[in-house]
């Protein structure tokens, strides 16, 4: 399956699959007993159930549990006024399987590919907003100096996301080639993987990128001891894609967020695209920090939850900067606009437009933010 972000003749096939799966998927999953956001997520599996299943000309998940998710590398539009005919390489510039969860951790909606991370992914791609190079990010669901990447330490999603580690930055191209000619889609138990886990460390340090465990509010020590200077400095950029559906849990993930941004002032007007100075009655000079959060969000589940993560953000407790991005809404199936006329329509929408958005509207749709802390002059 590709990473499109767009509609098909497939949906109200794959719709229906879908739904029945995760009926059965409903019906097996036990009452979760695990601290964090788990505990509340419960609530809000039939709001991403009746999502998934209403759609009806747009997906807002992609791929399958226990199933492989390819993601190909195309020419992405979002830095260039010019319509550009999409292209893909043969070979998928990155090859995911998807967690097989069970119990508690359904609920957490990790055995799918949402359309936020898609979306972020093209971010990163373009480079413009998002240029991780050189840069040290930390991705809560390419040429970056460091990644630490993490999820809920479910064991399943953790190996899970291991398992996609070792393959798309470990392994040797041609060791994965030959297996995927082989068909060799297992779960990894050679010797040269169980090599891999007791070097660890220094496997993490020359392809600059870890996995760790991590439930938002928690210790986030280990995370800041992965890679050099980060304990100082902390991470360029926190990137978060489907993570605000859940309003319980927004406190501990904006704790854990300011925990390991860098907050260093950003005194570069060329890196601020928000102003580098705001001055207050008492005359205090703060700058923009140099670590940004950018927050990918489906709008499939509503746009309330987004507005109290963002209240909660500008709040006295966290006195972050905000700012909408984007508002990317995909083309609907049929729809033979340019992508020049897409883009101009989606770039006239406001937040306000949002409370009258359609079912199908709000399943089409992506809201994009960049996020930052605000740091007193030391003048």
């Amino acid at each position: 399956m590709s990473h499109h972000f767009m509609s098909s003749e497939k949906e109200e096939r794959d719709r229906l699959k879908r739904e029945e799966r995760l009926k059965k998927k409903r019906a097996q999953a036990t009452a979760s007993t695990t601290s964090g956001p788990l505990d509340s997520a419960g609530d809000y599996l039939d709001g991403f159930e009746d999502s998934l299943g209403v759609f009806g000309d747009s997906r807002v998940a992609n791929g399958e549990a226990g199933q492989i998710f390819e993601y190909y590398s195309h020419q992405h539009s979002l830095s260039n006024s010019q319509d550009k005919v999409e292209s893909r390489n043969d070979v998928p510039l990155l090859r995911l399987h998807l967690a097989n969860v069970g119990g508690g951790a359904v609920n957490l909606m990790s055995h799918f590919v949402w359309n936020a991370a898609l979306v972020m992914g093209e971010y990163i791609e373009a480079g413009t907003l998002v240029n991780v190079a050189g840069k040290r990010g930390n991705n809560h669901g390419g040429g970056a100096q460091f990644v630490c990447l993490t999820d809920y330490p479910d064991p399943a999603i953790v190996s899970n996301l291991e398992r996609n580690w070792y393959e798309n930055l470990v392994e040797t191209p041609e060791h994965w080639q030959s297996r995927i000619n082989n068909n060799n889609t297992e779960s990894i138990s050679t010797q040269e993987y169980q090599q891999t886990l007791v070097n660890r460390h220094s496997i993490e340090q020359r392809v600059r990128c870890a996995v760790r465990g991590h439930a938002w509010g928690e210790s986030v020590q280990e995370m800041m001891e992965l890679e050099s200077g980060a304990e100082e400095s902390g991470y360029d950029w926190v990137l978060l894609a489907d993570t605000l559906w859940v309003s319980e849990g927004h406190k501990a993930l904006l704790k854990s967020c300011l925990a390991v941004l860098n907050k260093a002032p950003c005194i570069d007007d060329t890196l601020v695209r928000i102003g580098n100075e705001i001055k207050h009655d008492d005359g205090k000079k703060e700058y923009p920090s140099q670590g940004r959060i950018l927050v990918c969000c489906g709008l499939h589940t509503g746009y309330g939850a987004v507005q109290r993560f963002l209240a909660l953000a500008r709040s006295p407790e966290f006195g972050l900067g905000t700012r909408l991005v984007e508002i990317k809404r995909a083309r609907q199936w049929g729809d033979e606009r340019t992508e020049a006329e897409i883009r101009a329509e989606n770039a006239a929408l406001t937040e306000e437009d949002l409370e009258g958005f359609s079912v199908g509207d709000r399943n089409r749709t992506v809201l994009v933010y960049e996020l930052w802390a605000w740091i007193a002059s030391r003048e």
